[in-house]
């Protein structure tokens, strides 16, 4: 029987291929994009086989992989979109995203990463870390571009510490029962969050705690003056005690009791100066350009 080497299938739009003895598969999607799965197949690290070298979308997903090295992705620098999630990925070595100056899309969800990946590229939009027990955020810093990171299901203790992310505007903490407390503070350094998702965290503002009802009442009076649509918030609870003895913490009467605090005003300023420093270059050439156009336009006229 005739051996082949190549067999090509039309599956929904889509060409694809595998090569003899190969455990990926290399395809093109319905916009010529290089797709390569590798899902399901017990891969213990990243192939350096089966994949092509001009690959954008690589799906690992399923797989026993539990460290990423610094050379992992050095062959395959275009790749904008990368599935790691159901690993066992527990070290990622500095170095190991580095190459992957186009990547748009990294998910890790359901790993063993106690800590966001160092070296982020600077292009990355979203990130899921869903399912891992993430304790250190500070290397979120670098991904600048960041507009949706998912942490549902971390174990998290806290809202977490995220530090200046302008660019931020889906933000998914839910089904982390643990969270207790979230201010205006916490959000300012997100100036352009529009979507955040506290389903699950069940202490947050719980019943009974000191100035809970306040410290509801200001988020809330955040999220309608700067539109962000909080999911799984529910109703802020009564100002009573736990005796249900009015709890002075809680006043509703008080005028500070829904007021933002100027550490929050502050932050905030602070974050949209720091968005509107990253996108002045950008508009900055826009302008210039239809400037440009303008007066060209009047010369020919």
């Amino acid at each position: 029987m005739m051996t082949i080497g190549i067999l090509t299938i039309i599956v929904f739009g889509m060409s694809a291929f595998v090569t003899d003895g190969a455990k990926c598969l290399n395809s093109k999607d319905v916009e010529r994009f290089v797709v390569v799965n590798c899902a399901y197949q017990e891969f213990l690290s990243v192939p350096s086989t089966d994949i092509l070298k001009d690959v954008e979308t690589l799906n690992l997903e399923h797989n026993y992989i539990s460290k990423l090295f610094n050379n992992s992705f050095t062959e395959y620098p275009n790749i904008k979109n990368l599935m790691l999630s159901f690993n066992k990925v527990h070290t990622i070595e500095p170095g190991a995203l580095g190459s992957l100056a186009e990547l748009e899309t990294l998910d890790l969800s359901q790993n063993a990463i106690k800590e966001v990946p160092a070296g982020l590229p600077k292009s990355l939009i979203q990130l899921k870390l869903n399912g891992n027990p993430v304790l250190d955020m500070w290397q979120l810093e670098t991904a600048v571009g960041l507009r949706v990171l998912q942490l549902r299901g971390c174990d998290l203790k806290a809202y977490p510490a995220l530090g200046i992310m302008p660019n931020l505007v889906n933000l998914d903490v839910s089904e982390n029962a643990e969270i207790y407390d979230l201010d205006p503070a916490q959000l300012a350094v997100t100036c352009r969050l529009a979507r955040l998702n506290v389903t699950g965290a069940t202490n947050l503002f719980r019943p009974g705690t000191p100035g809970a009802h306040c410290r509801c009442r200001r988020v809330v009076q955040w999220a309608h003056t700067y539109k962000v649509t909080v999911f799984g918030l529910g109703q802020c609870p009564d100002p009573l005690a736990g005796d249900g003895e009015t709890d002075i913490h809680d006043d509703p009467k008080d005028e500070a009791c829904a007021r933002t605090p100027e550490q929050a005003l502050a932050a905030f300023k602070e974050c949209m100066a720091e968005w509107e420093h990253r996108n002045t270059p950008y508009w900055a050439i826009v302008s210039g350009i239809v400037i440009v156009v303008a007066r060209v336009g009047q010369m020919i006229v």
